[in-house]
């Protein structure tokens, strides 16, 4: 977990692997609220794929403030033509249609073979009760909150009030895709307040934790199933089911690249074995990143057959 680790998978598929034409990192992310129009507004379970990355936590800390370094030698830079085009396809509405039901397949036949098989976890989706997002300003007062210690709040703390869950709103429970812009850092979020800030000021959609250490180094996408909000109430009900989301995304999306890009990219790669063997799991399977805690949801858990 963080961008040291995934800079130093990154290195070593780029070595191994010269021709590569595209790297996937699918794992799970925080979501930004209000991402998305009123009628597609994200929810816990959205997938969100990366346009740009932006490193939020690499600038100077002062006295009272901390300024992010955002100067054109400090920022990262943009995908190459291949990927950008790749990206435009699924930014319109039929595109991003067809991968949305290709997802909702592919997940379909992983929560059929897991409950065949009787596994542990069966990559349900969790009750619309257990989406709750709460004013940004709201911190959490309990003392065993996912034992990571408490937070204080001149509001009051967890008053229901302040509370929303899907199944009061009535959410579509159909899995989103989201295309745009993702902050990526060392640091675990868990201040919706920071958060709001951060996506105002740069327009980011999510936020995690190991975009940033591969994005320069080869070509590559973030898919991230969004499992919380980036606040104080963050907990680890929704990683399973964002884990094998962002999976289902993965597989869908290379389906349709495979397809698409046939005429250039793999006849260019043939001699190497083609792109579909290039692509390769970097972080030992689909990773609980954001989280702070450094479990992973291992990819032998999540086959597709």
């Amino acid at each position: 977990m963080g961008k040291a680790s995934s800079s130093g998978a990154a290195a070593a598929l780029r070595s191994s692997y010269t021709g590569l034409k595209l790297a996937i990192l699918a794992g799970i992310c925080g979501g930004v609220p209000g991402s998305g129009d009123e009628a597609d507004e994200m929810i816990l379970g959205d997938v969100i794929i990366s346009k740009s990355v932006i490193q939020f936590d690499l600038g100077r800390q002062y006295p009272d403030k901390f300024s992010r370094k955002d100067t054109i030698h400090d920022n990262l830079g943009r995908s190459n033509l291949d990927i950008r085009s790749l990206l435009a396809i699924y930014e319109s509405d039929f595109g991003r249609g067809r991968l949305e039901r290709g997802c909702a397949d592919v997940l379909e036949k992983v929560q059929r073979k897991a409950v065949k098989e009787r596994r542990r976890t069966r990559y349900g989706r969790p009750p619309p009760s257990e989406d709750s997002l709460l004013k940004a300003t709201y911190l959490r007062l309990h003392q065993d909150w996912d034992q990571t210690g408490c937070g204080c709040s001149n509001s009051g703390g967890c008053d229901a009030a302040a509370r929303t869950s899907c199944l009061e709103l009535g959410c579509d429970q159909g899995h989103l895709i989201f295309i745009g812009n993702v902050a990526s850092g060392d640091t675990v979020m868990k201040s919706g307040d920071h958060r709001d800030k951060l996506a105002q000021e740069h327009d980011i959609i999510a936020l995690e934790m190991e975009g940033a250490g591969m994005w320069d180094q080869i070509p590559c996408i973030i898919v991230k199933g969004v499992c919380d909000y980036a606040d104080s109430h963050k907990n680890k009900k929704w990683q399973p089911y964002a884990a094998i989301a962002a999976a289902s995304v993965t597989k869908a999306l290379l389906e349709r690249y495979i397809q698409e890009d046939t005429p250039r990219s793999m006849q260019s790669s043939s001699s190497s074995g083609g792109v579909a063997r290039q692509f390769n799991n970097t972080g030992n399977g689909t990773q609980n990143n954001n989280s702070g805690d450094g479990k992973q949801y291992v990819a032998e858990t999540m086959t597709f057959n």
